[in-house]
């Protein structure tokens, strides 16, 4: 190889590096290893809630958060407080009105770089067919490999109002109209 191919090749390297790294990588949720649970107060305390089904892809770009994009569908009827009776009314036009909108879904719209794996995120949720904003905190906890599959950690926390989307049971009595979510999601690297 002559000198000039050698520079030729390196220079051809060092310009096509950055290219390498500044792509988007899709993960898949591992809806096993992963959940996403809600609080609600009732009276005085908060209760908790889950979902114990959805789906969804995160596309995270550590270069470039403008590409990074997270997408999630929860199936509502698989809400699950530990009690049947509750969860059945929760079911209900009185809440999710499982019968019409069987699912809600949450598309982020825009990631903004906090530091240290932290974003805050903008996107909207679609419930009861009306779909509004909806900002969220998101903390990618990094990448491992375990069984030969490239797993990502992520958290992410918001607080939202249920009465922009027409859920108004209980309020002014003993439930509250904010509804904090927690997420903590595992995906796994698609190729």
């Amino acid at each position: 190889m002559t000198k000039a191919s050698l520079f030729l090749s390196l220079l051809i390297a060092l310009v096509m590096a950055p290219l390498a790294s500044a792509e988007t990588i899709r993960y898949k949720i591992d809806t096993v290893h992963s959940g996403i649970t809600f609080k609600v107060r009732h009276f005085i305390n908060q209760v908790p809630g889950t979902f114990t089904q959805f789906e969804g892809e995160i596309h995270y770009n550590p270069d470039n958060p403008a590409d990074n994009k997270a997408v999630a569908t929860i199936d509502v009827k698989t809400v699950d407080t530990r009690s049947d009776r509750r969860d059945n009314h929760l079911r209900s036009d009185d809440f999710f009105g499982v019968e019409n909108f069987p699912t809600m879904k949450y598309e982020s719209d825009e990631w903004h770089p906090m530091g240290d794996g932290r974003f805050h995120v903008t996107g909207h949720l679609t419930l009861l067919g009306e779909t509004h904003p909806v900002e969220m905190m998101v903390h990618y906890l990094g990448e491992v490999e375990g069984n030969d599959i490239l797993r990502s950690g992520w958290v992410g926390e918001t607080t939202i109002d249920r009465t922009l989307w027409g859920m108004d049971y209980g309020i002014g009595g003993p439930l509250g109209s904010a509804v904090q979510i927690e997420l903590n999601i595992q995906a796994h690297r698609q190729d």
